[in-house]
């Protein structure tokens, strides 16, 4: 009897480890893989066919996607604009989303870089940037006439 017992428990002790080890994989499946950011593509936001101008008195929104685009940063990332007078720009608080809000002052013809820059828990930084040129604004579509008599 004492022997069928040893066994038993031997068994019992060996199936527990195997469950636990096959636990323990499942676990790792199922587990949110954290990729490092290795750098951010940003576009500018809306419909490519209306998308504001970067022009003086408009307010363009860019949208920063991190590469690889299943990486969440663990904090906001940080935007700098290398031209603060003509494109000074605000951040939502996610970090991915940069207005830059030209005033109508801005010289046209002038480039400014937008940069976004991303630390990982590891150290490295990932870094995106986009390039752009203030045009003039664009004239108004003529939607109607006024006819007044004038004699």
């Amino acid at each position: 009897m004492f022997y069928q017992e040893h066994e038993f428990r031997e068994k019992a002790i060996w199936l527990l480890e195997e469950m636990l080890h096959e636990l323990r994989i499942i676990h790792r499946e199922l587990k949110p893989k954290q990729h490092d950011i290795t750098s951010f593509v940003i576009t500018q936001q809306g419909d490519p066919m209306a998308l504001l101008p970067i022009a003086p008195g408009f307010s363009p929104v860019f949208t920063a996607t991190p590469v690889p685009s299943t990486s969440v940063p663990s904090t906001p990332p940080t935007w700098t604009s290398s031209d603060t007078v003509n494109a000074p720009i605000s951040v939502d608080p996610t970090g991915l989303i940069a207005t830059v809000a030209i005033p109508t002052t801005a010289s046209v013809g002038a480039s400014f870089t937008l940069t976004i820059s991303y630390t990982n828990a590891d150290g490295t930084v990932a870094t995106g940037s986009f390039t752009g040129t203030i045009v003039a604004a664009p004239s108004p579509d003529i939607t109607s006439f006024t006819i007044e008599q004038t004699s």
